[in-house]
């Protein structure tokens, strides 16, 4: 046993020659290296040095050079660091070699640099070789890293989220006290150092899952979850690194029942939207609909996010009269807009409320009525108005036209017996008859002037087919002397409540009316039968038709086409019609006219 280790120290002090040898050789080296150099006795003495350290300490070689290494150390190292120096420097002496000491030399300027110290000792020589290089720089950074830890640790442990980091280990290396205080409620632990599994031992499955997501694809994870931590639901963003992932969760309960009740309320707003008339549907600025009530959707279908000028009028662009796109101030944007478009010969009044979404984004709800046989009721409103001011006028000047009328007529007769004017007879006989003609003017005014009530009036059941047919042979007359034909076609139709005199004054103006339209050779066709809950008579002529000016005119006083008609017989018409509850339509083209007469039955 001793033969080896006196073997092993041979070995050594041949080695530590060795490098003795080597250093030697490289002083030159050392001397022009930026990093200390040092040789130290085994007395403590400093028995060289290099340039450097003089040069950083602002000091000449020889204020350095055989002094002894603990007074350099109380005259140059930070107080705070003098006692661990000499210690170093010691145990270096003793043979022990130490790596990575630092300290701090005060500099000429009155500052302090850092230095990195390697001591290596050579027992056979008994002295030591220290080796520093400069680390002022690398220790600021390192200060400048360690507050920053400790504000962001700070920072961290005072919000109120919560924040947890595991290691490639699954071990918890840091909680902040949000996530401390919830860890609370499942262990009474410390979880600082504990496995993942120790704190939830089979109770989060699948939040192992996401963590290991974040993991293996190193890839920020977000999820929503119910947490045994907070007993409520939480939104927990994962963050993975080299070193593990960091765990951020936010208790988002009250969140949920915000939003649940925000959707709640998004329902019953959407129930009652679906229950407006009309077609209803909410839009976008850009037209996007994302809303359609129940009438909307049976018109058009589900809109599925189209344009709402795709889905109403089949265009690729905005409308050109479309409202909304006019330049309005902030305030107009709350205003309700109201106008009228026509979609498929259907007239819709337009409602148009704008409104801002939760979100803060500019909405539009629109409601279509249709509005058609408003339309259609005020037209026709309009039309009875002109009758009534016909009525009207014709009551207030018929009968103070027609006193002078029969007493010039009278003494038109006197003076027409008279033997001395016989040579005139003519023009008697002519200024009578155009006093005639007046007067039946003005006795059509009247007819259509009375307003007549089933009281006063001799209303009886009858049936239309009767009428017609004894109507018939008349008519044929008319058109036979014209060189025209009629054809009849009578269907069964049952019993309405007329005033048969009127009735048969209608259906001669429609008849004479269609005869007159056509020219020789003409067919006039008259039809009695049944349409659902009514009784229609119609009048078909092969004539020229009517122009659509003249159509919508039609029933107006004066309003006429043929040489010397008065324009008043579709007026009577019209007013016969009012009378028993019917309603006269039109149709017209180049081939021909139809008036179609609807009587309701009662």
């Amino acid at each position: 046993m001793s033969i080896k280790n006196e073997s092993l120290s041979t070995k050594k002090d041949i080695q530590d020659s060795w490098l003795s040898t080597e250093f030697d050789m490289f002083k030159s080296v050392f001397d022009n290296s930026s990093y200390v150099f040092v040789i130290i006795s085994s007395d403590g003495r400093i028995k060289y040095i290099n340039s450097v350290l003089p040069k950083l300490l602002g000091l000449s070689h020889d204020k350095l050079v055989n002094q002894l290494s603990d007074n350099v150390v109380t005259k140059y190292v930070h107080p705070d660091d003098r006692q661990l120096t000499i210690q170093a420097i010691s145990e270096a002496i003793r043979g022990q070699s130490i790596y990575g000491f630092e300290n701090r030399y005060r500099v000429q300027n009155g500052s302090y640099i850092w230095l990195s110290w390697m001591f290596i000792p050579f027992t056979n020589e008994k002295k030591i070789y220290a080796f520093a290089h400069e680390i002022t720089e690398q220790r600021a950074l390192k200060e400048k890293l360690d507050k920053s830890d400790i504000k962001i640790e700070n920072i961290l442990n005072n919000i109120s989220d919560s924040v947890y980091a595991l290691d490639k280990q699954w071990e918890f290396i840091y909680v902040n006290k949000s996530a401390a205080s919830a860890f609370s409620k499942v262990t009474d632990q410390n979880v600082l150092g504990k496995k993942y599994w120790d704190i939830f031992p089979g109770k989060d499955n699948f939040y192992f899952l996401k963590f290991s997501e974040a993991v293996l694809s190193q890839k920020p994870v977000q999820f929503e979850a119910l947490s045994v931590l907070t007993e409520g639901w939480v939104t927990v963003n994962v963050y993975p690194s080299s070193e593990g992932i960091t765990v951020y969760f936010k208790d988002i309960t009250e969140q949920k029942k915000l939003d649940k009740s925000l959707e709640d309320e998004r329902k019953r707003l959407y129930a009652l939207l679906d229950g407006l008339p009309g077609l209803v549907y909410v839009r976008t600025s850009d037209g996007t609909v994302i809303f359609a009530n129940h009438n909307f959707k049976e018109v058009h279908g589900e809109p599925d996010g189209k344009k709402c000028y795709k889905i109403l009028f089949d265009q690729d662009r905005n409308c050109i009269d479309c409202r909304t796109k006019l330049i309005r101030s902030t305030y107009q944007f709350k205003i309700l807009m109201q106008w009228q478009i026509v979609i498929k010969d259907t007239i819709f009044e337009v409602f148009e409320h704008p409104f801002q979404d939760s979100d803060g984004t500019q909405l539009y709800l629109m409601q279509l009525l249709d509005i058609t046989k408003r339309k259609v009721a005020e037209e026709e409103i309009a039309r009875l108005d002109r009758l009534n001011l016909v009525g009207e006028l014709a009551a207030s000047i018929a009968h103070e036209v027609r006193n002078p009328m029969t007493t010039v007529r009278g003494f038109l007769q006197i003076l027409k017996s008279r033997d001395t004017l016989h040579e005139n007879e003519e023009y008697f006989d002519l200024m009578i008859s155009e006093l005639d003609r007046a007067n039946g003017i003005l006795t059509e005014f009247l007819s259509i002037a009375r307003t007549k009530s089933k009281k006063t009036e001799m209303y009886s059941k009858v049936k239309l087919n009767n009428l017609v047919n004894s109507l018939y042979p008349l008519i044929l007359a008319d058109a036979t002397n014209q060189d025209k034909q009629v054809i009849l076609v009578a269907e069964e139709v049952a019993e309405l409540t007329m005033i048969e005199r009127e009735i048969r004054q209608l259906i001669l103006n429609l008849t004479r009316n269609g005869l007159e339209a056509m020219s020789s050779g003409g067919i006039l066709k008259i039809m009695t039968y049944m349409e659902e809950n009514s009784i229609v008579l119609a009048v078909e002529d092969k004539g020229i038709g009517i122009s659509e000016d003249n159509i919508a005119r039609l029933g107006t006083p004066f309003l006429t086409t043929k040489e010397g008609g008065t324009g008043l017989g579709l007026t009577t018409c019209y007013s016969i019609a009012e009378r028993h509850n019917a309603k006269i339509s039109v149709e017209s083209s180049a081939a021909g006219t139809v008036f179609v007469v609807k009587f309701k039955l009662n």
